[in-house]
């Protein structure tokens, strides 16, 4: 509310003085016209008939003087935010007033804004062809091939067809200040190019029909991986009897609806193709998507549950900030151009189902999109300059490709680690690219994590500390943002803060092992050791095949072991004494089990040595501990230190004692003599 009250104030405050500006501004143009034309203002006709303030009045434009204060604003709020036209028949205070929950367009950075539009450029692919040269010119010869291949492979599975546009009533909402990646100048940019529909496209009815057929077709039981999280749901490529429903539901509404939205880049209904098309589920485990763009040059978003089937939910686009969310009931649908950044918000509790789809438009290559792609297939296989060279051709192409400066950050930053004699240079340019993105579209938290990292590499914790927490202002919920964040902070000494920001993250991914296991060790680091064993059982069972959360299990067992151990020395009695032991081995039994599993999954040799050495250490005080009690019981794991450590004398040592407390002489001499062996090889002091 106060953010709200604040861009309220700030536009009164700005409205009043741009308009004051502007009739200053036509005053003077009024009165320099007048005296080219050779006839002063006080030397004219009409200084007979009229005194000095009426020619003043009438020298100020016409569409000024009519409009009241009220609709003066208005009109500069819809500029504010890049809204040039209004749809026919509305009210333009009705309109302002939704526009005002928009931002207001960031005038540098993303276009050259004005209020004649914004210059976005055509691309001239003549002239970029001369000066890059032929591999350029075959890459864009490969995208059209591409293009080709996935348009016709889209209409064997989605309708592809002819028929009329349809427009549909939809509110339009501002994609912030950077421009479509592809395509800028015919989508009229920077008009509202996200589109929501006011009426549904598909009935409540007809929604509910196409969950129940995506459960006939187990769309429950299935999970992929979307970015950095976990959804439920599937392609509708598999699921025959949905994607028949999607495909009337496409030649019906959805395509026409759309071709009217964008008349500037769809020229008819006939050229729109549905590339990739999935349902989601959201639910309290698989509640979020990451914040993305689209592949396709626009996207498409149709709700299909109830908004009472569950809490949270929404779109989330960024530059809008998390309190601009867009919520839709069961058939409305969101429709956009594919490279804004956006999200699927959090369901903390019922289950929200949604069909997200790609589009593509058969007659328009989107040349930046598919020399990104490439470039990113590219650095999977591990050729780094390849893949800057597609980036650069794509940044070539779209100056403003804020996703083409952070690619080209990424891969500087990893060429720094491969590339140890340049490292220095090679984070420079990252960050130099990083800043670059952030200069288009401030709000970008994967920008702002990218700029942390880099920062964090460079030495430079302080400024690293700062990015992440830019990001998590603009992002709140992302476990790896989250979990740098928390490391930063503890780096800075800051531990609390540390801990809260681990707690964060687990809440937004309970099996984030890493996040996990730092937060156990954070407090077992402030002395909080039962909250600190919560954390690493938790991690053991979210994360039971990693080494790490077991090591970590380990050590704090046998912490517990050693202090209960040396408890002993203080009992005045052996009941006291045997208490003590019991306890002592059940820890010292739990940091065995987990030593042990460290050792069944590390490769490495020398950990795997010192996990020995540790086994080694908590058998031999288990043995003290139950020997207390049963000193036969103890002579187990003296045995078994010794092999483990066959040259440790301490093990031997031990062994000797127990083998003479339980009166087994022959043995006990055995294991001397052979701690006396181990001695006389010692090397002398």
């Amino acid at each position: 509310v106060r953010a709200k009250r604040k861009i309220n104030a700030d536009e009164s405050t700005l409205d009043v003085a741009v308009l004051i500006r502007m009739m200053l501004r036509s005053l003077l143009l009024a009165l320099a016209t007048s005296r080219c034309a050779g006839d002063g203002i006080e030397d004219s006709k009409a200084a007979d008939d009229a005194p000095l303030w009426r020619r003043v009045v009438d020298a100020v434009p016409k569409r000024l003087s009519t409009l009241t204060l009220t609709e003066q604003r208005d009109r500069m709020a819809l500029w504010q935010r890049g809204i040039h036209a209004l749809p026919e028949n509305v009210d333009v205070g009705t309109y302002a007033r939704h526009a005002r929950l928009l931002p207001i367009l960031r005038h540098r950075g993303g276009a050259d804004c004005s209020e004649q539009g914004c210059d976005v450029g055509k691309v001239d692919y003549g002239a970029l062809t001369r000066k890059l040269g032929p591999d350029f010119a075959e890459a864009l010869r490969e995208n059209e091939r591409e293009h080709l291949k996935d348009c016709a492979k889209s209409c064997e599975k989605f309708y592809c067809g002819a028929a009329p546009s349809k427009p549909w009533q939809t509110r339009s909402i501002s994609m912030g200040s950077v421009p479509p990646e592809d395509f800028a100048q015919e989508f009229a940019f920077p008009l509202d190019l996200i589109k929501v529909t006011q009426e549904p496209i598909v009935s409540k009815e007809e929604a509910a029909r196409a969950i129940a057929l995506a459960r006939e077709e187990n769309v429950d039981i299935n999970e992929y991986t979307s970015g950095k999280y976990k959804l439920g749901g599937d392609w509708l490529a598999k699921m025959d009897k949905t994607r028949n429903w999607f495909n009337t539901q496409l030649e019906e509404n959805i395509f026409p609806a759309i071709a009217a939205s964008f008349p500037e880049v769809v020229t008819n209904v006939s050229t729109l193709r549905a590339h990739s098309v999935a349902m989601l589920k959201y639910n309290a485990t698989h509640p979020r998507t990451d914040v993305h763009i689209d592949n396709g040059v626009l996207a498409l978003t149709l709700a299909l549950s109830p908004q009472t089937d569950y809490e949270g939910g929404g779109t989330f686009f960024e530059h809008l900030g998390e309190d601009a969310l867009v919520e839709m009931d069961a058939g409305h649908a969101t429709w956009r151009p594919g490279s804004v950044r956006h999200g699927g918000h959090r369901v903390s509790s019922g289950q929200r189902y949604i069909i997200g789809a790609f589009l593509l438009l058969e007659d328009r290559v989107e040349h930046v999109r598919r020399l990104k792609n490439r470039g990113a297939k590219l650095r999977q296989k591990g050729d780094l300059n390849g893949a800057i060279r597609h980036f650069e051709w794509a940044l070539a192409i779209n100056g403003k490709c804020a996703t083409c400066l952070k690619d080209l950050s990424e891969l500087r930053s990893s060429l720094a680690d491969m590339e140890p004699q340049q490292r220095n240079e090679h984070l420079k340019e990252a960050e130099a690219f990083i800043r670059r993105s952030l200069d288009l579209l401030p709000s970008d938290s994967d920008a702002l994590f990218n700029l942390g990292l880099v920062l964090s590499k460079k030495g430079d914790s302080k400024g690293a500390l700062e990015a992440y927490e830019a990001s998590a202002a603009v992002n709140a919920d992302d476990v790896e943002l989250l979990y740098n964040l928390a490391m930063k902070y503890e780096e800075a000494n800051r531990k609390e803060e540390g801990i809260q920001a681990y707690r964060k993250a687990l809440k937004a991914q309970p099996s984030f092992g890493k996040a996990r296991c730092n937060l156990g060790a954070a407090l077992a680091e402030s002395g909080d050791l039962d909250g600190a064993l919560v954390e690493f059982l938790e991690a053991v069972r979210y994360d039971p095949s990693s080494p790490t959360p077991w090591q970590n299990l380990a050590v704090l067992y046998h912490k517990q072991g050693v202090s209960t151990v040396q408890g002993l020395a203080q009992c005045a009695s052996k009941e006291a004494a045997v208490e003590i032991s019991r306890t002592a081995s059940h820890a010292l039994g739990e940091a065995d089990n987990a030593w042990r599993k460290v050792m069944d999954l590390v490769d490495d040799q020398r950990t795997k040595q010192e996990t020995v050495t540790r086994l080694a250490q908590v058998l031999q005080l288990r043995g003290r501990a139950v020997a207390i009690e049963d000193p036969a019981a103890a002579l187990p794991h003296f045995l078994e230190a010794t092999q483990l450590l066959p040259t440790e004398p301490s093990a031997w040592e031990a062994l000797a004692k127990v083998y003479h407390i339980v009166g087994d002489e022959v043995n006990s001499k055995k294991a001397g003599a052979r701690l006396g062996v181990l001695r006389s090889l010692a090397p002398q002091r």
